[in-house]
């Protein structure tokens, strides 16, 4: 048994060899012939898609993750960030993205229907991680909270925080300063100085995150061609 087992080992190993070379030479053939079909050009994942006649926009410095998608009327602000798995979708209205705004992993932006309000979020914005923004208008120096959802008409004024899961019920009005919770949301207290200079320093410290992600997705990208050469 022992021995029949050596055998079949030693026949795949020597198949395996087999295949490699022989694709290996192929290859080799293809490019002296000057025949690249053997090799991908086609990247699997498209960060950005235009639909119709309308496509994304990105201001300079912003960085959208390979695994992210912005669809159709999108414009992404200077200094902006769309991390891993994040959604924006303008196909059926406009989404508008200040500067300095992340749009952390798995978060989702767009509008229910081609009646939905568009989407407008201002500057130095943080949305936690798949939280979910449908039709609504966020001020400047918000925060998000992780998992929240806000719903088609709100209105999230300035230096203010929906709190992680939080359910903000369609067209509320948030007023600046305020930290809302719960399912409904409802007002939860005044926001704390300290927050706000948090709310004023998170979106830096995104924008200098972004930054080293983009330079090792850049010598992820260098090694690659240095392989496929």
């Amino acid at each position: 048994m022992l021995a029949l087992n050596l055998v079949k080992s030693v026949a795949w190993r020597v198949g395996f060899a087999v295949r490699e070379s022989g694709q290996a030479l192929e290859r080799v053939g293809c490019r002296l012939q000057g025949i690249y079909s053997h090799e991908e050009q086609l990247c699997r994942h498209m960060p950005s898609l235009p639909v119709q006649y309308d496509a994304p926009s990105a201001g300079p410095s912003s960085f959208a993750a390979p695994s992210s998608l912005m669809v159709g009327n999108v414009s992404l602000g200077r200094s902006s960030s769309l991390w891993y798995n994040a959604i924006v979708r303008g196909d059926l209205r406009p989404v508008s993205i200040g500067n300095h705004t992340n749009i952390q992993d798995s978060a989702y932006v767009g509008a229910s229907s081609e009646y939905s309000p568009p989407v407008e979020i201002g500057n130095n914005v943080s949305i936690g991680h798949g939280a979910v923004i449908k039709g609504a208008t966020i001020g400047d120096n918000v925060l998000i909270g992780i998992n929240a959802i806000i719903s088609e008409g709100c209105q999230i004024e300035s230096n203010s925080i929906i709190a992680a899961g939080a359910y903000v019920e369609e067209n509320t009005l948030v007023p600046g300063g305020e930290v809302w919770a719960g399912n409904p949301a409802k007002k939860l207290r005044d926001v704390k100085p300290e927050e706000k200079t948090h709310l004023k320093d998170l979106p830096g410290k995104y924008a200098d995150m972004a930054g080293q992600h983009e330079e090792i997705i850049k010598l992820l990208k260098m090694k690659q061609q240095e392989y496929t050469l």
